[in-house]
């Protein structure tokens, strides 16, 4: 995400997430986003991706605004800037939480080919 205004990241996640989703067939255009019961299909269809290095900031891309959403739908988290970064932090019982960069993440799954489903069930752990 470098050079990228991350407030501008933010404001675009869900519509990115609306047209993606769609072209790649796993919801209906217009169709409102259900990612909890997304999260299996997309780390399927994520995995099954040749990722060249030139695609390579559009997956950072999609896969961190699909984590950052999923966590804000499922998880009572927040997303906030700190400085350039973006920050998820879900909160737990007993008033810990977990915080990261959520595109940073996403590029460490890319780049291991890992599934994003089961970062998603770990982090909600």
């Amino acid at each position: 995400m470098a050079n990228m205004d991350p407030y501008k990241v933010l404001e675009e996640a869900r519509p990115m997430l609306d047209a993606v989703l769609a072209q790649a067939g796993l919801v209906a255009p217009g169709e409102p986003l259900d990612l909890d019961s997304l999260r299996a299909p997309f780390s399927q269809w994520l995995q099954a991706q040749t990722v060249a290095r030139e695609d390579l900031g559009f997956f950072v891309g999609l896969v961190g605004a699909f984590i950052s959403q999923y966590l804000l739908d499922t998880a009572d988290a927040s997303v906030q800037v700190d400085g350039e970064r973006i920050k998820v932090r879900v909160p737990f019982p007993g008033g810990t939480e977990r915080q990261f960069d959520p595109y940073a993440a996403a590029s460490s799954l890319i780049l291991n080919k890992a599934s994003v489903a089961d970062f998603l069930a770990s982090v909600c752990a």
